[in-house]
């Protein structure tokens, strides 16, 4: 008449929830590496197409646009910088920083990083992050802006080794040459 388990029974019965829980913990490990990596993707994906609306939203409403044409017959400025006055007065200038790979945005002497790992190197080619369109050298009719971004790495996890280079550009005309 037996009345309970063996030392061999209870070893065997310990060794199988050992295997089944290690393998549950590396299921619950990797389900949550999944989910930093999306979210992390999403966070840098919208934070650099928030950088870009930002920056359409202050062309549309701006004035005072630089740098202007060296001179009065070029149409056209390529530049790492953008420059304008808000409506409010407030004197913007957008620069891309091609030692940290930022934008950094200074408001009236108050400088900050907006977006980080912005290398402008696309399909292996260098990009100008800013396009000034000028009519007769004076007058902005459009600006281009031509962003290549990493994926901050401060964002990423070990998983994101690969991730590819997010292209972002908008074309913009300031509002005072729709009418």
């Amino acid at each position: 008449m037996r009345r309970g388990f063996t030392v061999v029974e209870l070893t065997i019965g310990m060794a199988i929830a050992a295997v089944l829980l290690t393998g549950l913990f590396a299921a619950l490990q990797s389900s949550v590496n999944a989910y930093s990596r999306s979210s992390a993707d999403g966070v840098n994906r919208l934070t650099s197409r928030l950088l870009v609306e930002r920056i359409a939203l202050l062309v549309r409403t701006g004035s005072n646009f630089g740098p202007m044409p060296a001179s009065v017959l070029d149409n056209e400025v390529q530049s790492n910088v953008l420059e304008l006055t808000t409506p409010s007065g407030q004197s913007v200038t957008i620069t891309w920083d091609s030692i940290g790979n930022t934008i950094e945005m200074d408001v009236d002497g108050v400088a900050s990083t907006v977006l980080g790992g912005v290398t402008q190197i696309a399909g292996g080619t260098t990009i100008t992050p800013f396009l000034l369109q000028y009519e007769n050298g004076t007058t902005l009719q459009r600006v281009t802006i031509n962003l290549a971004v990493v994926p901050d790495v401060g964002y990423q996890t070990a998983m994101d080794e690969g991730s590819e280079t997010i292209r972002l550009t908008a074309s913009v005309m300031p509002r005072a040459q729709l009418y």
